[in-house]
């Protein structure tokens, strides 16, 4: 089943300094978009063909991303992606 990951991250620097391609797309990635928020978050909204695609690309290329940058220490528990399964889908 589909899943939607919604999640941030502080600012546009943040999100433009994390060293993480989405070409070729990940397997199981079937949408990214990323938008900005009035307050300057980046609000990223991501829809996988399964949690575990998801879960496998958060804690291997994500993590790797941010910890080369040195920002590891950003993907805090309260930051983790809330993950909704989807009863609908349009592709």
């Amino acid at each position: 089943m589909a899943v939607v990951l919604v999640s941030y991250v502080p600012s546009r620097t943040v999100y433009d300094s994390v060293p993480v391609s989405l070409d070729p797309r990940p397997a199981g990635l079937i949408v990214h978009a990323a938008g900005e928020m009035p307050d300057g978050r980046i609000q990223i909204v991501d829809v996988w063909e399964s949690s575990e695609d998801a879960r496998s690309f958060e804690a291997g290329p994500l993590q790797a991303g941010f910890a080369e940058v040195g920002m590891a220490h950003l993907i805090t528990d309260a930051d983790r992606p809330q993950f909704i399964e989807t009863f609908d889908l349009v592709r």
